[in-house]
């Protein structure tokens, strides 16, 4: 960060001795200067809290899903006015489908990949409390499984 300020400084200080010094130091010489900056767009993630395993038994088989009351805690800081995207990858062979609640929006999520626009956080970023609602494949086995739910944030 500190060398992009002093490439700016520096561009910026360049700018104003060619146009001082194209326009002169003469009295009544006037000329305008246009100055502008992007500023890119930046994204952290933290994974304060992710469960490790999925538990089947035999009646989530009977219902047909399996609900995870506090699946993902993830902490989200970007400075894009745009908002960001979750990224969401659901293992097929474990899940069809995933209804996928955040911070209270539910959104159904299909096995493989499915993407969430999460509007502009602020500059303080916020903390996503994600919920799952995982409906299960067919054929499955009362058991313990790998966790079947990947979650990343990407600037869009």
């Amino acid at each position: 960060m500190k060398m992009i300020k002093t490439a700016t400084t520096g561009m910026i200080t360049m700018a104003m001795i060619i146009f001082l010094g194209s326009t002169g130091f003469a009295a009544g010489n006037k000329g305008t200067l246009t100055v502008s900056a992007t500023v890119l767009g930046k994204l952290s993630q933290t994974t304060v809290r992710q469960e490790k395993m999925l538990t089947i038994t035999s009646e989530s088989i009977t219902r047909g899903y399996v609900d995870i009351p506090a699946g993902t805690t993830l902490r989200v800081k970007s400075n894009d006015k745009n908002g960001y995207l979750l990224n969401f990858y659901i293992d097929g062979m474990l899940v069809k489908e995933a209804q996928v609640s955040v911070n209270g929006r539910r959104v159904s999520v299909p096995s493989g990949l499915g993407l969430i626009h999460q509007p502009f956080p602020g500059i303080a970023g916020e903390t996503l409390q994600i919920t799952y609602r995982l409906f299960l494949s067919p054929g499955m086995k009362p058991g313990s499984y790998q966790w079947p739910v990947a979650v990343s944030a990407s600037l869009l």
